[in-house]
């Protein structure tokens, strides 16, 4: 029994041993089958990642396409309705232009001659005939059912401004010669000015020094250059050319109309029998001011 029991445990302890010099002998083996189970479950989740990576950079890059496109055809969209706004305040300032003529007749006139003799039917005779011509209500609801919308969404301040001013110059003129026209005494008192004047000091400062030798009408003067800096605006704003020169067309309107209102004013003064004190008697010193 006794013997039986040494057997046992001396078999046990050579398994045992045995176990353990097998595991010692292989345990560089082991090592590198563990460890390439693991590289290859590493390598696995790494192709994983990768793939992830690159259709998150496909879809980036779609995005990317995406908003391209987008902000191409909106860019396209934008400057397809600013040159629509463009034209549209091009097409507003001819139709303004049109009563450029009774700028010229507004610098000439003696306005505080023809006030002082308000009542006399042949104030509004004189004027009714220089105006008459123009149509100036018809007219006047034909500018005024323009939509300005598109260009004040779509346009600079720059070129607004100087619409503006040119706009506010022609109709103060318009306004000014339907005023006179009336056969009403006393009309002086309902003349309010100032505003005009300070509408070109802010874009003009140059004009105030004008303003203050010549008054309010000296804005008449300045009608051309408003109307010509509507187009270098706009030319600038469409296509980036900048013109800063007076158009030479321009200069050679502004002499013609200048020389046949001072023609119309005198002869209607003959013809209706008035005085010409009615003109300015400064006028070739204001005229030559700008």
């Amino acid at each position: 029994m006794s013997f039986d029991f040494w057997m046992w445990l001396l078999g046990v302890l050579s398994s045992t041993g045995l176990v353990g010099v097998v595991a010692f002998l292989m345990r560089s083996t082991v090592a590198k089958y563990f460890s390439k189970i693991v590289e290859h479950r590493f390598e696995k989740k790494l192709e994983t990642f990768k793939a992830g990576i690159r259709d998150n950079e496909k879809e980036l890059d779609q995005i990317r396409s995406f908003l391209v496109a987008a902000r191409r055809d909106r860019d396209s969209a934008v400057q397809s309705k600013r040159l629509e706004a463009a034209e549209t305040l091009l097409r507003a300032r001819h139709a303004l232009s049109q009563f450029s003529m009774l700028v010229e007749y507004m610098k000439y006139l003696n306005t505080e001659e023809i006030l002082k003799d308000a009542g006399d039917p042949r104030i509004s005779e004189f004027i009714n005939t220089l105006i008459k011509p123009f149509d100036i209500d018809e007219k006047m609801k034909s500018l005024g059912s323009v939509d300005k919308t598109t260009p004040r969404l779509y346009l600079s301040d720059k070129s607004l401004k100087a619409f503006d001013a040119y706009e506010s110059i022609i109709l103060h003129a318009a306004m000014m010669m339907k005023f006179l026209s009336l056969p009403l005494r006393n009309k002086g008192n309902l003349i309010k000015s100032g505003g005009l004047s300070k509408t070109i000091i802010e874009l003009a400062p140059a004009s105030k020094d004008g303003f203050d030798k010549w008054g309010e009408g000296y804005a008449f003067y300045w009608s051309t250059y408003f109307h010509d800096e509507v187009l270098r605006a706009l030319r600038h704003e469409v296509s980036g050319a900048d013109d800063m020169t007076r158009d030479a067309e321009s200069i050679e309107r502004l002499a013609l109309d200048s020389r046949r209102a001072q023609i119309n004013i005198r002869s209607s003064l003959e013809e209706v029998g008035l005085p010409q004190t009615l003109i300015k008697p400064d006028e070739s010193a204001t005229a030559n001011a700008m």
